[in-house]
């Protein structure tokens, strides 16, 4: 599990507007992470996601080169076992996609 892989995992449970369902999730954490602790802190892909997009918080997949189809949600932020929840690796994002999904993400800690 490394940093801009996408992978394909069942997201339930959830609870009100958090993404739900099977779908793509980008690993955002550093390859070491989640290696010592199991876990990877991934956000979702989707194909909706319009209120993320008029709040800057998406990065659209077009011209990523990518199977994958969407905007990634940088507003949905979480810490998944990947392979309990039965996850499989899809592939992997150029590194300018992972580079504006990080840059979004540390703006909603500052």
């Amino acid at each position: 599990m490394r940093r801009g892989e996408i992978w394909h995992v069942d997201l339930n449970p959830t609870s009100g507007r958090e993404q739900q369902g099977a779908r793509y999730v980008l690993i955002v954490s550093p390859e070491s992470f989640n290696r010592i602790s199991g876990t990877a802190i991934v956000v979702p892909i989707t194909t909706g996601g319009m209120g993320a997009r008029m709040a800057g918080f998406a990065v659209s997949l077009t011209g990523a080169g990518t199977a994958s189809t969407g905007v990634i949600l940088c507003n949905q932020v979480r810490t998944l076992d990947l392979r309990a929840r039965g996850g499989r690796r899809i592939e992997a994002v150029p590194d300018f996609i992972v580079d504006d999904v990080l840059a979004r993400l540390s703006t909603l800690f500052e």
